[in-house]
């Protein structure tokens, strides 16, 4: 086997393996695994604009901000209330900060996004069990 073939057969079992981790997740998994992403992109286009690698920076911003949007899509404001507001509020600066970040290849902005997020993704992983292992219905019936 080839280089190349071993190199599409690695995408494919990556995809595969993403794909069902991700069908699998519950909501409190898949808010976790956004917040995850989101930074590890970040972080990852910091390294590239110390390097000058402009493309790969844009990349990785890019990705981060359709993190933003997809957490924000996943807002529920009529059950959130002011928690969902400020989210929304959040996320929307965020995306904007690191628009204005890849504009100007402004580290300093990626490291504000980063200093927001990380505390939100560190209190979300110190959730409760009970909340981490239910599905949207079984939250419903907590709140209730």
């Amino acid at each position: 086997m080839n280089m190349a073939m071993r190199k599409n057969f690695a995408q494919a079992y990556a995809n595969t393996a993403v794909e069902s981790i991700v069908t699998e997740a519950s909501p409190h998994k898949l808010v976790e695994m956004l917040y995850d992403n989101a930074l590890k992109n970040l972080k990852l286009a910091k390294i590239f604009i110390e390097r000058n690698e402009f493309e790969k920076k844009a990349e990785h911003l890019n990705k981060s901000m359709a993190t933003f949007a997809e957490l924000k899509a996943g807002i529920d404001l009529d059950s959130g209330k002011d928690v969902a507001e400020n989210l929304l509020a959040l996320y929307d600066y965020c995306h904007s900060t690191i628009f204005q970040a890849s504009a100007q290849n402004d580290v300093q902005k990626i490291d504000e996004v980063i200093g927001l997020i990380e505390p939100i993704s560190e209190a979300w992983k110190q959730m409760p069990e009970q909340y981490k292992r239910a599905n949207r219905e079984q939250i419903q019936k907590m709140k209730a």
